[in-house]
């Protein structure tokens, strides 16, 4: 948790093909996602204006195009293009992604995957 932050935070469950695994090849499966991404409250103009602050939009339908794209299976990369939405709104300084597969082991394990970045480290991952 950052002090003296803007966070936008957007939880989603999409229905996704993963395809990491023998057991989640059956087709697309629930797939729950939460995303953050923190803004200065420094850096905001005027935070009565949602664009001024962080467009959780714009982080939302990052998440929904991961259910429309039937070739993204990992959630690794899911994460990343999450990531580059996010990182996209010039205010934000820093992210956090997960994502968690429910269901792919009848309710005895939840896998889950998080990444967690700053702008400088998000600029410096290989593309």
């Amino acid at each position: 948790m950052l002090i003296n932050h803007w966070c936008a935070s957007v939880d989603a469950t999409i229905q996704m093909r993963t395809g990491c695994n023998p057991l989640e090849q059956h087709g697309p499966q629930a797939v729950r996602v939460h995303a953050d991404a923190w803004a200065p409250l420094a850096a905001v103009a005027n935070p009565h204006r949602i664009e001024d602050v962080v467009d959780y939009e714009v982080i939302y339908l990052a998440i929904r195009q991961l259910e429309a794209d039937p070739h993204h299976i990992c959630l690794e990369t899911s994460i990343l293009k999450v990531m580059d939405a996010i990182f996209s709104m010039p205010i934000v300084t820093q992210a956090a992604v997960s994502m968690h597969k429910p269901h792919v082991y009848n309710g005895g394990g939840t896998p889950a995957i998080s990444l967690n970045l700053t702008r400088a480290a998000w600029q410096e991952l290989p593309r």
